[in-house]
């Protein structure tokens, strides 16, 4: 099961709440006018969304860089591209990282901005380093830091070395790494740079581990994590309790290491940064699987793959992968072992391929500017050694032959233009259609979902006031002939008791169907509340284990909302009784900012996701994500035979009051 996921997700309502720009929401800042002002606003946006949402920080950061060249705002148009590109670098693609990166150079330069450009060659330094190509990281950063030895600040010197000392580290140079920290810890005690010196020190750790000095190694480290604990820098704090952990494991002082990696984990599920939380998973796993708690670590690791995934961290994938095979190894199961190595090989072999992708397109392009360059030094050699006359002419042929292209050129750009704007004009013209189409459909089917839903309420009300209240009458008069029977009827009696018990179950059965098929807790009491009556009339007297966690569920959501969750979980708990076989169901019902999340889970026998046809008439599959769509939801079922179900539903909702 999952006991965190529902912090995580409040947390992550948190977060979002804080991705706000001088106080306005992301909404706010997309309905300002078009203005220089917007520009940095929607870069703004780019970055706070940067570990929260990287799609939604990806349009903020397109829509900046059209902003600013629609405006012709230079400096704006560098700001977004740079933040797109570290965007683009969280999510390892750097060959996008790259191209913009090149693009804000460019800018810079033209605009002579020392320290702009100072951080770009920085950044460069990172995307080739995130690549492995560390001596031209190396090149980049050294650049970044004769500029900003030239312009200052002391701050930004230090941080370079920071990144240098990195990159010596890492080509194995030990010794340079451990000097170049030492001399950034140097001008960051002297500058009074207290943070940036604790983090000197957790670097300088990281050396000292590799050298074998792991007694220095922790006392950094801890002297680093008592300022930021000090100093309440969480994200900062968990880097360094993650680190020193590491050391721990690397000593096999594993219980020592467990409350680090449980610490680590807290703050980061806090922050919402789920990179850094699959990362702190794996150790934490590790660890359980050194102890021989292969159950918590198989759960460990797979929720580390499951995030990795989310947000595309290509090193954490591997590595849940990577434990989840020596997981199954230690459990004998040969056959997962080799599903999950292989898909740890297959994630690795891409990297590797992408990265001799891009240093052969690197190469590439040098050798083509080496080589232009070098045809025209031979050529200005020629002209140079020709008479007056020849040059002359060359000119005037040269001459001819720019207006010639100038003019074909011309043509050319009129014909691609007329091009282009055909192509926008059709698919234009599909989007619309396919988008009608689209929302006809939707509309249908909301509309026959309301009137089915109507329908219920009409014949539950029925039901309840009509039949069920007449059998209750009815079992009013029998009771009453009942008692007027004298004693001597003792047959009579005994039929009578015979009818009004029939009577009872009858009237019984007739509320059972109405609250079936509109329960009155949903109506009344909300959400969570029906949900629970739900599950213990389902599983209450049963064999199987239920659980229902539920977060943020104060207040009342939309009724057609509230009914279609509702009838998604009764699917889903109606599919657990039919096919799953399972012992434990937990259900989780949590509440963000603009967000219902279900999350229901079972450990039954599971089903192939990826051949679902001969499951989707039985399960009603196709039903529920047709409901879910309707009301602008999703739904995703995660399932492998064997491995149980794992079915979560996020529905967008607006809060209202609680009735009265």
């Amino acid at each position: 099961m999952r006991p965190c996921l529902f912090l995580s997700v409040l947390l992550l309502s948190i977060v979002s709440a804080h991705a706000q720009n001088d106080g306005l929401t992301a909404s706010q800042v997309l309905d300002l006018p078009d203005d220089t002002g917007k520009v940095l606003r929607l870069s703004d946006q780019c970055f706070a969304y940067r570990r929260v949402d990287q799609d939604s920080a990806l349009l903020f950061g397109h829509k900046a860089v059209a902003l600013a060249q629609q405006l012709r705002y230079k400096k704006g148009e560098a700001q977004a591209c740079n933040d797109l590109a570290i965007i683009h670098m969280d999510r390892s693609e750097y060959g996008a990282a790259d191209s913009l990166l090149r693009s804000a150079l460019l800018i810079r330069n033209v605009l002579k901005d020392s320290a702009g450009i100072g951080a770009i060659h920085n950044k460069l330094g990172n995307v080739f380093q995130s690549q492995f190509r560390l001596e031209e990281a190396l090149e980049e950063n050294f650049k970044a830091l004769r500029i900003f030895e030239r312009i200052g600040p002391p701050a930004k010197q230090a941080l370079i070395l920071n990144n240098i000392a990195i990159l010596q580290f890492n080509l194995r140079r030990y010794t340079d790494a451990l000097a170049t920290h030492t001399a950034a810890a140097v001008i960051r005690e002297r500058i009074g740079d207290g943070q940036g010196l604790a983090e000197s020190k957790g670097n300088m750790a990281n050396v000292q581990v590799v050298l074998g000095d792991t007694a220095s190694a922790l006392r950094l480290f801890q002297e680093a994590s008592t300022y930021f604990r000090e100093h309440g820098l969480a994200r900062e704090l968990a880097i360094q309790l993650h680190n020193e952990a590491g050391v721990l494991m690397a000593r096999n002082e594993v219980r020592q290491a467990m409350p680090m990696y449980h610490e680590a984990l807290s703050i980061r599920e806090q922050a919402g940064e789920k990179k850094a939380i699959a990362s702190s998973l794996t150790g934490l796993g590790s660890a359980y699987l050194r102890l021989g708690n292969t159950t918590e670590a198989r759960r460990l690791f797979h929720r580390a793959l499951h995030l990795g995934r989310e947000v595309g961290a290509r090193s954490e994938m591997m590595q849940a992968l990577q434990d989840l095979a020596m997981v199954h190894a230690k459990l004998n199961d040969g056959d997962s072992t080799y599903w999950y190595y292989e898909r740890y090989s297959t994630i690795r072999d891409s990297v590797f391929n992408a990265d001799l992708n891009g240093r052969l397109a690197d190469m590439e392009t040098r050798y083509g500017t080496e080589r232009k360059e070098r045809e025209i030094q031979r050529q200005r050699a020629d002209i140079t050694a020709k008479s007056l006359e020849l040059a002359e002419l060359d000119r005037r042929a040269e001459r001819r032959r720019f207006w010639l292209a100038i003019a074909l050129g011309g043509i050319g750009v009129v014909l691609l233009a007329a091009l282009l704007v055909l192509q926008v004009q059709r698919r234009r013209a599909r989007e619309a259609r396919d988008s009608a189409l689209l929302t006809e459909r939707e509309r249908g089917m909301k509309a026959l979902m309301e009137a089915t839903e109507a329908e219920r309420g009409r014949i539950a009300r029925e039901l309840h006031d009509g039949i069920g209240q007449q059998l209750t009458g009815l079992k009013f008069r029998i009771e009453d002939i009942a008692s007027r029977l004298s004693a001597a009827a003792s047959d009579e009696s005994a039929r009578m008791k015979e009818v009004l018990s029939i009577a009872d179950d009858a009237g019984h059965d007739v509320r059972e169907i109405a609250h079936s098929m509109m329960p009155r807790a949903l109506g009344t009491l909300g959400l969570a509340p029906a949900i629970h009556d739900m599950l213990q009339k389902a599983f209450g007297a049963g064999p199987v284990k239920c659980t229902l966690e539920h977060h943020g569920m104060e207040t009342r959501v939309d009724p057609s909302v509230e009914v279609g969750i509702y009838r998604i979980a009764q699917e889903l708990v109606g599919n657990i009784l039919k096919h799953a076989k399972a012992r434990e169901v937990s259900v989780q019902l949590l509440r963000n900012k603009g967000h219902v999340v279900m999350i229901v889970e079972d450990d039954g026998v599971g089903f192939d996701t990826q051949d679902v046809s001969d499951h989707a008439s039985g399960m009603g599959l196709s039903g529920m994500q047709d409901r879910a769509r309707v009301l602008h939801g999703t739904l995703q079922i995660e399932s492998a035979p064997g491995r149980g179900t794992i079915t979560t539903l996020r529905m967008p909702v607006k809060g209202t009051p609680l009735p009265t």
